[in-house]
């Protein structure tokens, strides 16, 4: 087994305690740095990195991910706005932040595409596809699990994607 494979599956069950998800956290960075290690390490298994993969890989990830974030939250800064003052928004600001939107979503995709390049050269082609689906994946398994504990199952240690 890989050491990136046992590293992941020795700081899984430690992230899913019973008091992980079950108690509000501290602050909000608790709680998103300690979704962001699950993510890591999902990331980690599902595309089966190398340690040096992963060396290289990580740093380009994380960049990627931080000018998507921005991008992310400029139209959720929008979105907000439109449902604060919907009735009040004049047409011209309705399509300035329509073309924002738009905008927005082309450089989403053109940072995709830029960064692919670059991971197609650290974990190939089929993998890069896949890395393209995993974090929809994640948050989608994410919200399940959440769920999942609502629901009344506080004590299930299923990693993230629900597999055994």
């Amino acid at each position: 087994m890989k050491i990136a494979h046992k590293l992941v599956w020795a700081l899984l069950p430690l992230l899913f305690t019973g008091t992980s998800f079950g108690q509000a956290p501290r602050d909000d960075k608790e709680r998103d740095d300690k979704i962001e290690a699950l993510k890591v390490g999902f990331i980690t298994k599902e595309l089966s990195l190398t340690t040096s993969e992963a060396e290289k890989f990580w740093p380009v990830y994380n960049e990627m991910d931080a000018k998507m974030k921005d991008l992310r939250q400029s139209s959720h800064k929008i979105n907000v706005e439109l449902r604060d003052s919907e009735d009040k928004l004049s047409n011209d600001d309705a399509k300035k932040k329509l073309n924002t939107l738009f905008e927005n979503e082309q450089k989403e995709l053109d940072i995709k595409k830029e960064y692919s390049e670059r991971f197609i050269k650290i974990i190939g082609e089929k993998r890069t596809l896949k890395l393209l689906s995993l974090e929809h994946e994640f948050r989608r398994a994410l919200l399940e699990r959440l769920k999942d504990r609502k629901d009344g199952d506080p004590q299930d240690k299923r990693p993230p994607h629900g597999k055994p």
